[in-house]
């Protein structure tokens, strides 16, 4: 019996004492990277304001610039003969360099939880805001597909194709001055 009991003692001795080496030997699993989705600023920029969202955004500044002329309201005038200009430097920001496009996300934020569940990404953030990463990290491009939800033609498809392929001007070289 006593011989026994340190047969099945010894037994399950080596037993445990093999599935702890077993597992101090066996490679370590790698996490799973983080995925997040990065896009191209400049062209969700030049999605937005090429779609009919962004032209009733533009015609309405435009509509308001005709009533302020037809009331003769100099104060108003003025105001809108000031924000056109520095529209159109805030649009070449977006389109030519690095600005931001968060304004224009908020437009469509509704559909973002879509586009970061079918790209598989946890976030998703301009490309040009990650200026580091480390290896656990995985991008995802998630570009067109924010693109696509401003409904664009195929002309605009293909510029955006073609600005893909060139950086973006440095934001400190585009001219601030509206009457340049």
């Amino acid at each position: 019996m006593t011989r026994r009991l340190t047969i099945t003692t010894l037994a399950l001795a080596l037993a445990v004492l093999s599935l702890g080496i077993g597992s101090a030997t066996a490679p370590a699993r790698a996490a799973a990277p983080t995925k997040i989705g990065v896009f191209d600023s400049r062209a969700v920029a030049l999605a937005y304001w090429r779609s009919d969202v962004g032209m009733r955004e533009l015609r309405a500044l435009h509509e308001e610039y005709a009533k302020a002329k037809a009331a003769n309201d100099e104060t108003r005038i003025k105001e809108l003969e000031q924000e056109g200009p520095w529209r159109q430097v805030r649009m070449h920001q977006q389109v030519f360099s690095t600005a931001t496009a968060a304004t224009i996300l908020e437009k469509v934020s509704d559909k973002l939880p879509g586009v970061a569940k079918e790209a598989g990404v946890s976030a998703i953030v301009s490309k040009w805001e990650v200026p580091y990463k480390d290896a656990s990290i995985e991008t995802v491009d998630v570009t067109l597909s924010i693109v696509r939800l401003f409904n664009q033609d195929p002309q605009t498809l293909k510029m955006i194709q073609e600005m893909s392929a060139q950086p973006p001007i440095p934001f400190e070289k585009l001219p601030l001055d509206p009457n340049m």
